[in-house]
């Protein structure tokens, strides 16, 4: 029997969040940079594990906004 789900994930800018879903889906599927706010939207990749598939969505960090460019 075949499984899938959905994992979101989600902390702080510049905490890993890209580096863990690209070593859990196997490709390069998000950038990955020193820059801080890299990623502006959601990044999906694909993770297989067995017969199980787990759509992991990669996150914008979670920040206070202070430039109009963050607020938007």
């Amino acid at each position: 029997m075949t499984r899938a789900g959905f994992a979101a994930i989600i902390g702080a800018p510049n905490a890993g969040k890209s580096t863990l879903t690209n070593r859990l889906v196997g490709a390069k599927v998000s950038i990955v940079t020193r820059k801080v706010q890299t990623t502006r939207f959601p990044v999906r990749g694909v993770a297989l594990a067995g017969e199980s598939q787990i759509v992991l969505v990669d996150t914008p960090g979670i920040f206070t906004p202070r430039r109009r460019l963050d607020r938007a």
